[in-house]
Order: C-alpha cells, then structure tokens, then sequence
C-alpha cells in the first residue's frame, strides 16, 4: 500500500490543492477551451486556491466538448499544446468519438494508478494476467495491460472474442495458465461456457485465481455467478476515457476507492447542481490533478453515485465511491418515482433463469405513464413456469424500486427478432410510446 493511500485527510486535501492550483494555471495558460468558459464566468487562475473554490467554475458535459470540436476540427480546443504520444477516445453525443491526448506523461500516470488498482486486488509480479478487453479507441485494454507490467506481471493480451476467438481464449488459459482473467463481466461468463463446451470445467481445469471485470455493470447476481464459474474471487473497476484508473475496489469490496492524488470526485444534484451530502447521491464529475493534455475541469459524467468519508477496514483512507444507481440522462419519472434502468438491471441479474436482453417500456396516456419490463430467459419455458417467473419478477422489483410494472418473459432470441423485425436499433433500455 502507498503513503499516500494511509494519509489523513489534511495531507490528501492539501496535495489536492496544490495539484489543483498548478492545473488551472497550465489550463488557463494552453487549453482555449477552458480559459474561455472561465473568462466569461469572471475566474482567474489567482480565484482557485483552494478545494471550495473548485466550485467557482463552471461544469463541462459532453455537448460543450461536442460542440468544441465542431468549432475546432479535427481535434477541438480542450487538449492544450502537449504533444500526444496516443489518442484515445470517449462517446460524444452525437455518436462520434471524441479524441482524448495522452502525453508520455499522462501515460505513466495512468499505468501507475492501473498499477495501485491491481496491487489493491492482490496482484503481484508472479501473475500472469490474460487480458480480453478491447485494444481500440477504448481505454480499458491499455489501462489493464500497463498496469500490470507496472507491477512486473507478464500480460497475455489476447483482446476480445473479435481479435482472438473465444475457443482459442480457452486454449490459451488452458495451456499457459495465465491467473488473472481480465474482462468485462458478461465475457467472462461467456469464456465460461464456451470452456463447458469444450469438455472443461472452468471451476477446477484452469488456474485463475482472481477475475478483474470493468466497463459494464457487475451485479451481486453476476459476481456470484462469475466466482462460482471461475472459482475464482472477482473485482469490480470502474473508471472511463477521461478518468481513467480513477477508482478500485480493495480485498473488503464496500464501494470503490478513489484515487484522490489524481481526481477530484464530485457530486452534484442533478437539477440544481448544488453540491450534495456526504453520502446523498448525486450526479458524479471529475476534476483531473495531472493531466498535460486533455485536462478536465468538473466534467460531468452522469452517473448517479454517493461518495462515503467514513474508514475503510483496509486502512485506506481515500473516500469510497458507490455502486452506479443509474445514469442522470437516463432517469424515469414514473408515479412519482424516480426509477434508473440499472436498479431494474440489478433486480433482472439476481434471477438466474433470466437472460441478458430486456428492456423498459413506456407508455405515455394522456398526462399519466404505465410501464412494462420485458425480458427474455436463458432456455425456453412452458406457458405456466413464465407466468410463474413474471409474478416473482414483479413482486421482488416491486421491493427493490418500490414500483411492481407488468413484466413479460419472453423465449431466447424473441426480443432480439422482434426488434430487428421493426428496423429499430436500441441504443437503450429504454422503449417510450405515446398513445
């Protein structure tokens, strides 16, 4: 464990303070993005000293960078004027990908914060890590890869399904037993079954010790699922392109540390933009402290988090982070709830005999709103065990988001038919209609 990661809080508040001061100087200095939006908002680099003053300055989205880039093609004004010795990139709001610059520098950074990510996971140099995740414009593979070299630890990089065939995923783990699977949850359920296919039984015929899952929501339903497959234990990892590394699960596995040498963790009320509680969920935005290019100042992400200051039993005494509720562009209003499809997911994850494809309907009467979840099983089933399956869905969502909708239990691949059937291509769970 690091210094940094057993400080008190005066020390991680006075290292973030500094870091701070010397990137809105470096900002206001190179990146014409950020000293725009500041001039006009009445800021100067001499306003921001310390971490309430944070809050002078405006909060950036996703439309500000899409429209920066817009302005100033190819590559938009928000990267500054290091040199980038790679370009990643995030999801803009119209679809197209948003170049991120990474400095040699920045590079570093981020593989040593991979690097704490993985030692926290209990990583060493004596593993052999098979990474399965992309090798694309997406951060995740880089990020996995170069933290454990950091570490020492040999790397496996076979990339996804699409670069290395699952089958041949499984001949490799079989034959130089790697003990790491790195991979996203839903792969790393599907590795499993494909080992099954092949004769092998993944729990006792391979040398795993520890799955590493990022980039998609990990239920408890899917991480008992993916111990039990694996025999293995699993951690969770979140981050993004733009705060890459930022956050990690310990050995207890209550919420995510956030690297706070690195970002600032924010989180607002979603209409209002106030700051809220210590513990209250808000909309979660980043500020970077080490960035040369791309920096980011109170970047909105979106997802609805909470943010605990109380002791980790590990001794860490950086803030933890929550599970994900839900995205703020993504929340539903429904009777006077707010419902997030990742609560509706969560409940979905924990039967077994439900499979991966499901979605939200909406059906908007007049000024009143009735929905409906719909969701496919694993296997097909006979009339009567659906019926049964969509009572125990309703009454356990009804526990879980206080709403109990119409729920309706479809056979393997019908909603996927249905779908391609009316030409519509989902890009979320959710399905809204006006009547």
């Amino acid at each position: 464990m690091e210094p940094i990661e057993q400080a008190g809080r005066a020390e991680i508040v006075a290292l973030q303070e500094k870091l701070l001061r010397l990137q809105v100087e470096n900002a206001w200095n190179n990146v014409p993005f950020y000293r725009k939006r500041w001039e006009a908002a009445g800021v100067r680099p001499d306003s921001i000293q310390t971490l309430d003053d944070l809050r002078r300055l405006p909060v950036v989205t996703k439309a500000d960078y899409s429209e920066d880039l817009l302005e100033h093609p190819p590559f938009g004004s928000y990267q500054g004027g290091a040199n980038p010795v790679r370009i990643h990139a995030s999801s803009g709001i119209t679809g197209e990908p948003r170049p991120i610059f990474c400095t040699r520098a920045d590079c570093d950074r981020i593989a040593a914060l991979s690097a704490r990510r993985l030692r926290a996971q209990g990583v060493t140099a004596s593993d052999r890590l098979q990474v399965t995740l992309p090798y694309t414009l997406y951060i995740g593979g880089a990020i996995a890869l170069e933290g454990a070299m950091a570490l020492g630890a040999a790397v496996i990089p076979t990339g996804t399904g699409a670069m290395t065939s699952s089958q041949r995923q499984i001949e490799i783990a079989r034959n130089w037993k790697p003990t790491v699977l790195c991979s996203t949850p839903s792969y790393a359920l599907r590795l499993g079954e494909v080992a099954r296919e092949m004769g092998w039984n993944p729990a006792s015929d391979f040398q795993f010790r520890m799955v590493y899952v990022t980039a998609e929501v990990l239920t408890a339903e899917m991480r008992r699922q993916i111990e039990t497959c694996w025999n293995s234990v699993v951690f969770d990892n979140y981050g993004s392109v733009e705060a890459a590394a930022s956050t990690y699960e310990c050995r207890c596995q209550n919420g995510w540390h956030i690297s706070e040498d690195a970002y600032i963790f924010e989180t607002l009320h979603p209409e209002t933009g106030a700051p809220v509680p210590a513990g209250d969920y808000g909309v979660l935005t980043v500020t970077s402290l080490f960035r040369e290019a791309a920096p980011f100042f109170r970047y909105r992400v979106g997802d609805i988090v909470a943010i605990w200051g109380d002791p980790c039993e590990c001794g860490r005494t950086f803030r933890r982070m929550s599970s994900v509720q839900g995205r703020a562009d993504e929340m539903l209003k429904l009777r006077g709830i707010s419902v997030y499809p990742t609560a509706i997911e969560r409940v979905l994850r924990s039967f077994p005999e439900l499979g991966m494809q499901w979605f939200v309907v909406v059906d908007r009467v007049s000024s009143s709103q009735e929905f409906a979840v719909e969701v496919e099983t694993t296997i097909p089933r006979r009339p009567e065990e659906q019926t049964d399956l969509a009572v125990r869905v309703g009454e356990r969502l009804k526990q879980q988001i206080g709403l109990r909708p119409e729920v309706t239990i479809f056979d393997p691949g019908a909603l996927v038919s249905r779908e391609a059937a009316e030409g519509r291509v989902k890009t979320s769970r959710i399905i809204e209609r006006k009547r």
